[in-house]
């Protein structure tokens, strides 16, 4: 994550350039007309290529599961198997 520190002038003449630069998460502290920290602003905005890609592994992992139940012979389950495993 990155924060920026900008006037209230400056944010307030190109506040819609100032926010499509930041990522979700990332920061602006606004700094009033003496130099001191007023305001922070922070986004919310989801990167939507991030969103593909988790759900792409999500969907790669439900799939790995499946492929593995269908394969699995032993009479216990591989959740009790693991859970045995950590006793």
């Amino acid at each position: 994550m990155s924060s920026m520190t900008v006037s209230i002038d400056a944010a307030e003449r190109d506040l819609k350039n100032l926010v499509d630069q930041l990522h979700l998460g990332e920061t602006v502290t606004l700094l009033g007309a003496e130099g001191s920290p007023v305001a922070l602003l922070v986004s919310l905005k989801s990167d939507p290529a991030k969103g593909k890609v988790a759900a792409d592994w999500l969907k790669g992992w439900e799939e790995l599961a499946k492929q593995v139940g269908r394969a699995w012979k032993g009479d216990k389950s591989a959740v009790e198997v693991v859970s045995e495993m950590r006793r």
